[in-house]
């Protein structure tokens, strides 16, 4: 059975998770409709990534051990607000939000690199970012929608959490950051995937109904 979790506000962004039904009143509002696939523990790379006085980079894990990446699908966009005439969406504006917190792009030195006590710099953390959307991500980084209703996107993208404790292993909360918003999950808790990309474990690429 779907678990329906509270709304949660924050000012300039509106996230609800569990629910599938929306108020057809929201002139104003963007409809986010997604599901929480898999929380990832390592990424391991295709091509290795290629860093500055270093050997190459073949994988990359959480600095924290109750890290992870959280993956999403956008299932569908609901761009019908009366006053909306489109909308920008950015992969960098979403938000994951846990406790009292809320996790975006990357940060530096929140990453082990290999199996060492190599951690992810200022200078690098761009680099590694898009090497793990390159295994991760299917879709556009950023795109814009008309006014209208866009069901079946399936654009994947991971929220990485470098500190999440007394996680349940339930449905994160998932927002944007920019206009007026509002983010329905599906309610399916997430996959626990050990290891992601080459010898690693496949990640859903459909939204369940």
């Amino acid at each position: 059975m779907r678990k329906l979790i509270t709304n949660a506000l924050v000012p300039g962004l509106l996230t609800t998770a569990g629910c599938t039904t929306v108020d057809t009143g929201l002139r104003n509002t963007v409809v986010l409709h997604y599901q929480h696939v898999a929380n990832v523990h390592r990424i391991a790379f295709t091509n290795p990534v290629e860093l500055p006085n270093r050997a190459p980079v073949h994988a990359v894990l959480p600095l924290d051990s109750h890290g992870f990446w959280a993956v999403f699908l956008l299932c569908g966009l609901d761009v019908t607000g009366a006053n909306i005439p489109s909308f920008y969406f950015d992969v960098d504006r979403l938000r994951v939000q846990f406790a009292d917190r809320r996790y975006g792009p990357l940060q530096p030195y929140t990453l082990r690199l290999d199996d060492t006590a190599d951690v992810n710099s200022r200078f690098d953390t761009q680099v590694l970012a898009n090497a793990i959307a390159a295994e991760l991500q299917r879709g556009p980084s950023s795109q814009v929608f008309r006014h209208g209703f866009y069901a079946h996107l399936e654009y994947r993208f991971a929220v990485y959490v470098p500190r999440a404790l007394d996680y349940s292993g339930d449905q994160l909360s998932l927002g944007y950051e920019g206009g007026q918003t509002l983010a329905l999950g599906n309610g399916y808790p997430p996959a626990d995937v050990a290891s992601a990309g080459p010898g690693g474990s496949g990640i859903a690429a459909y939204c369940m109904p």
